[in-house]
């Protein structure tokens, strides 16, 4: 009688797979392209039901469906990554036109086709923040305020990216007025930055002899915090995520925590090539320092990476002298626009 039993549990096991109760498992994933399209093609071992959220604005594309393991799978435009029940796209190349992709499903096949734009519709979007401004005037020593250090060295970095005509450039402020970290935070996600570059000017009074470039990015801690603040705040979560992947909460938790994870770890891969830059470039100047992680609120911003620099100690005053000199602040646009070229994959522009 038991042989029985486990015979027909087995047939019914034959019959009615249990793939469809614990999900499809991803067997393959390739990327391919033609003159129209850039293909994504996710193999499952069983047929996938899925249900595709798009966030143009960020460069997000998210199927959710039944997908049992994590994986991250890095190319040259998208990165694919993913959790149970879900499986992010982030599209990294601003030829792509995240709005209109669509996915096509052939047996056990998801094909994501995101349809390249026109050659004149694309660029870079690159944010950048002068710390403090207008009441809040930030360190203040020998007479000099870190606010106008700040502002002096972003407006030079704006300039070289504008004159480039790969990037479409913003500044948190175009002036000396307040701007809080909330409006930074909100701004950054608003515009749809592929990079978020916030620009300080250190200090330690108990140590003027202290001197060097420091790089910031997301702690585990601010990144933790973040992900919690959003995941159980909606409407917090509207100014950085589409408006269908907040109103599903597991869209929305998932989403949260998988683009809090690409800020954190792009951003950290921009300060290295930051960091080495500033090392050949400027390094002779001013030392290189470390790249540190922190909770600072501005590096909060889910799918954009970002970093803090703090570009010299004011409470030096051998530093303090490069930082206001105007032929040394272009020096530091300069190097910091070389990164970003870098970290784009972009040639110097010729002219």
């Amino acid at each position: 009688m038991r042989i029985w039993k486990l015979l027909t549990i087995l047939l019914l096991i034959s019959f009615f797979p249990l793939t469809p109760i614990f999900g499809q498992r991803v067997e393959k994933i390739s990327v391919s392209h033609d003159k129209n399209y850039y293909k994504i093609f996710i193999t499952f071992d069983g047929k996938p039901h899925f249900k595709i959220f798009k966030d143009p604005k960020r460069d997000l594309i998210t199927l959710k469906l039944s997908n049992t393991y994590r994986f991250n799978k890095e190319y040259y435009s998208v990165r694919v990554v993913g959790e149970r029940n879900l499986i992010t796209i982030f599209v990294r190349n601003p030829r792509l036109s995240t709005a209109k992709a669509k996915v096509i499903r052939k047996y056990r096949t998801l094909v994501v086709l995101i349809p390249f734009k026109h050659r004149k519709f694309f660029k870079y979007t690159v944010v950048i923040d002068p710390g403090h401004g207008g009441k809040d005037s930030g360190a203040t020593y020998f007479g000099v305020k870190e606010k106008d250090i700040n502002f002096a060295v972003a407006l030079k970095l704006y300039k070289l990216l504008r004159e480039d005509g790969r990037f479409k450039v913003y500044l948190t402020r175009k002036g000396d007025y307040f701007v809080s970290l909330a409006q930074r935070q909100k701004f950054t996600a608003q515009v749809g930055a592929d990079l978020f570059i916030s620009i300080h000017s250190n200090a330690n009074p108990y140590k003027p002899y202290k001197r060097g470039v420091e790089f910031y990015v997301l702690s585990d801690k601010g990144k933790y915090r973040k992900f919690i603040d959003l995941a159980t705040h909606p409407s917090r979560a509207l100014y950085f995520l589409d408006d269908d992947m907040v109103r599903d909460s597991t869209v929305r938790k998932k989403v949260l925590k998988t683009t809090l994870e690409f800020t954190q770890e792009e951003g950290e891969e921009f300060a290295k090539i930051a960091r080495r830059y500033w090392c050949k470039y400027l390094g002779r100047f001013i030392p290189c320092g470390g790249i540190y992680k922190r909770s600072f609120a501005v590096l909060k911003v889910p799918g954009v990476p970002t970093v803090l620099v703090e570009i010299g100690y004011m409470t030096n005053r051998r530093e303090l002298n490069l930082l206001t000199n105007p032929r040394y602040q272009w020096s530091i646009a300069k190097t910091l626009y070389r990164a970003i070229l870098d970290y784009f994959n972009l040639k110097m522009w010729k002219n």
